[in-house]
């Protein structure tokens, strides 16, 4: 991080540098012009950017620095806005100010954390307001404003940005710096020898007479160390008489002790190839340095501690500057400020005009692109049209009209060949007499002796009759034929009565529209066609096709049914799953599932649709596609089932209903919480007893949202507990002689297998089904999930 020492400036800074950074309350505001490049002005007409935010991030050490346990945060629109220096880091929070908070919640919520340093990257009308109410409440604030004024001037831009004076009882320092052309060394020249010069200067500069007068020597005061300190009276360029200026500290402030090795010499521009003959090389900076008063009302009224004009003739004094400098600043601030501002407004008017020739010509490029793309997207959707549209009435309907609004035409008629000897007007648009007959002769409309190319035809169409008036009014006419597979298939007969003739360019987007048209007109026939043939089909094999939909909607269900129930089960330490499904010759609506919701939690769940078939196949679907959606959203089974019997409701068949049981295990404090709606309670194995879980709930789908209502339940498993979650056609069974395998009979043969493992377990249970069972058919799908803990 560059430090203040490796620029060259008056030692009376640092002083000042150093009271700066060890207050410890108020707004410090360091002030200068940013980078302003207007390219077609010279250097040296330019007001030459600052270096503020250099010493911006130098100051910012510096306060750092000087408090070893400050904390400090920064707020600005970017995170390259403002440089931390490295050491400082760690103390130090980035604010950035990102759309949709503004400076003023980013300021407001750095004041909470109170920092012992607050830095705003830039001060302005945004922020302005904030930055000094964080003053008021006792923070040191550091900011920066972008200005060619300094001292009390800036205190005075303030107000500009929306401040009242009252809010300016919080500033505390403002340090301006400015940057100035320094003189070329090797072609700068004393004035002393230069009596034209010197005359001129006395003309012009009457604070100059005394030391003109009273025994000038060539050389004036050399330097000075020595300038007003903050508890003596400051100075002003107003106050300040040549012979009258402080000497640097060691050197006779007597004038008759002074010796000509103790005096030095002041300068003027000259010229020379090393410069350029601009007699400047090189600039160096200028600092100004203001204490406000605590006092609002007398702050626009104070003078700087350390005056920029007092330290550019310093600067002067060390051969640095020239004379003029000091004595013409302002003027020649003022006059540079001009320069730009008249360039860079006729910069901007001449850009103004030239872009607002370009808007011309992108308004008029605009329109014909505007133009061009209706015709595109009117195109585009008569090939949609042309591609979609199986009704063939409506097809030459869409025809008539994009080809109107395409090519501009009044009127379009369009024929299509139904037979070999007929041919039918299926659309008309634009001609409003009556139609003679909608059937017409092969030989009436097509012309043998036309090509399969577009050609002129300004008579009426067949089947056509209007009064002679009108056919006169005819100006252009196109007869279009429809080309499919090399073959004429129809005719399409365009008019205008405004144009003239048709365009090449026209004529190509008939014949492609035609073309296009003959395709689709072909194909919508034949889809006439083949309805009418699929339509006595049909008709002629109603039976076959009632069976053969029944047996495909059969093995679509089952598909279905096995699509979703799951092949594997998450590896989760502690615990094992284990399932079997076992479908009946009727395909039902059974499905189960291990759901992993994060590293701590899974879901399980077991259901059963009611109806058979593809229908409960489908909703089976439908509804683990909601479980699943729903139980990544929340970690309430209760909530889960009663948001899916909303969603089933509102997305469902309303002649079907699911029971279902839904659980989350918490895997490492095997805490379970679980829901169930409606279906068949799951057995606990634990201790070699079986246990029924309670919990109450309807099954989803039957009631509204605002009725339903489910209980919520918990308990803890432990090691060797086994989860059992069935379906009720495990109770369904029938023996052959018609018995039913009931809930007790299930419980007896869970008790005679509660050490075994998941697995195992699910085989001697379908194994004990399968025998009570026998040579009976099942009735129902089976399914079982076990959940063993381990």
């Amino acid at each position: 991080m560059l430090k203040l020492r490796d620029f060259f400036h008056l030692p009376q800074v640092d002083g000042l540098i150093d009271q700066i950074t060890t207050s410890t309350s108020g707004v410090i505001v360091v002030a200068g012009l940013d980078p302003r490049l207007v390219s077609h002005l010279a250097s040296q007409e330019n007001l030459l950017p600052s270096g503020r935010g250099t010493i911006f991030g130098i100051l910012m050490d510096e306060i750092m620095t000087a408090h070893p346990q400050a904390s400090a945060v920064v707020v600005a629109s970017h995170k390259y806005a403002v440089r931390i220096p490295r050491q400082t880091r760690r103390r130090t929070e980035v604010c950035l100010v990102k759309s949709p908070h503004t400076y003023k919640e980013c300021i407001e919520d750095s004041i909470h954390n109170q920092p012992d340093l607050l830095v705003v990257d830039r001060l302005s009308t945004e922020n302005a307001s904030a930055v000094f109410s964080a003053g008021q409440q006792g923070l040191q604030v550091l900011t920066q404003i972008d200005t060619p004024l300094h001292g009390a001037a800036v205190a005075s831009h303030l107000l500009d940005l929306g401040l009242h004076s009252q809010d300016l009882s919080s500033l505390r320092w403002i340090i301006s710096i400015h940057r100035k052309e320094t003189l070329c060394p090797k072609c700068k020249l004393p004035i002393s020898s230069d009596p034209d010069y010197l005359a001129n200067l006395q003309a012009n500069f009457p604070k100059l007479t005394n030391l003109l007068t009273s025994g000038f020597s060539p050389k004036l005061p050399k330097t000075w160390a020595v300038l007003p300190q903050p508890n003596q009276d400051t100075l002003s360029s107003d106050d300040v008489e040549i012979k009258d200026l402080p000497l640097r500290e060691g050197v006779p402030t007597d004038p008759d002790e002074k010796t000509q090795d103790e005096v030095g010499t002041y300068y003027r521009v000259s010229a020379c190839p090393d410069c350029h003959y601009t007699g400047r090389r090189g600039d160096i900076a200028i600092f100004d340095v203001f204490q406000a008063s605590k006092s609002s009302q007398t702050i626009f009224n104070q003078s700087s501690l350390l005056p920029l004009e007092i330290y550019i003739l310093h600067l002067a004094s060390l051969g640095h500057l020239a004379l003029e400098d000091f004595l013409e600043y302002e003027s020649d601030q003022l006059r540079r400020s001009f320069n730009i501002l008249t360039k860079t407004e006729r910069a901007f008017y001449k850009t103004k005009t030239a872009l607002e020739g370009k808007l011309v010509e992108l308004e008029a490029a605009n329109q014909v692109l505007i133009q061009r793309t209706e015709a595109l997207v009117s195109l585009e959707s008569l090939g949609q049209t042309l591609i979609q549209s199986t009704d063939l009435e409506s097809l030459a309907k869409q025809v008539c009209r994009r080809t109107q609004e395409l090519c501009g035409v009044e009127r379009v008629i369009l024929y299509y060949q139904r037979s070999p000897d007929c041919v039918e007007i299926l659309a008309v648009s634009g001609w409003d007499q009556v139609i003679d007959q909608n059937q017409l002769a092969v030989d009436t409309v097509y012309d043998t002796n036309l090509s399969h190319s577009p050609t002129d035809y300004k008579q009426v169409p067949p089947g056509v009759i209007v009064p002679a008036s009108q056919e006169r009014a005819l100006q252009a006419g196109l007869y279009v034929p429809l080309i499919a597979q090399n073959q004429q298939v129809g005719v399409m007969i365009v008019h205008s009565t405004k144009k003239s003739k048709f365009t090449p360019g026209e004529v190509a987007l008939l014949k492609t529209i035609g073309n296009s048209a003959a395709l689709a007109i072909q194909r919508a026939s034949l889809f006439d066609q083949l309805r009418q043939k699929i339509a006595e089909l049909e008709t002629a094999q109603v039976d076959l096709l009632q069976k053969e939909r029944l047996e495909h909607e059969m093995e679509l269900a089952r598909q279905v049914q096995q699509s979703v129930i799951p092949r594997t089960f998450p590896q989760i330490t502690g615990y094992r799953f284990a399932a079997r499904y076992e479908p009946a010759r009727q395909v039902g609506g059974d499905f189960y599932d291990v759901i992993l919701l994060d590293s701590d939690h899974v879901g399980f769940a077991i259901a059963d649709v009611s109806d058979k078939g593809l229908p409960a196949a489908l909703y089976m679907a439908l509804t683990r596609s909601l479980l699943l959606a729903e139980a990544r959203r929340e970690r309430s089974p209760g909530s889960v089932l009663v948001n899916v019997n909303r969603l089933l409701k509102e997305l469902g068949e309303p002649n079907l209903f699911v029971t279902i049981f839904y659980g989350v295990l918490e895997n490492k404090s095997r805490h379970l919480t679980y829901a169930r709606a409606g279906h068949d309670r799951p057995f606990l194995l634990r201790d070699g007893c079986t246990e029924e879980l309670t919990g109450k709930g309807t099954a989803l789908a039957i009631l509204d949202a605002g009725e339903y209502q489910i209980t919520e339940n918990q308990f803890q498993l432990k090691p060797d507990d086994r989860l059992i979650l069935y379906t009720d056609g495990l109770c369904d069974v029938s023996s052959a002689d018609g018995e039913m395998f009931d809930r007790q009979h299930l419980k007896l043969l869970l008790e005679k297998c509660t050490d075994l493992p998941a697995d195992v377990l699910c085989e001697q249970v379908f194994r004990g089904l399968t025998k009570f069972r026998g040579k009976a058919e099942q009735f129902d799908d089976m399914a079982m999930l076990v959940i063993e803990v381990i």
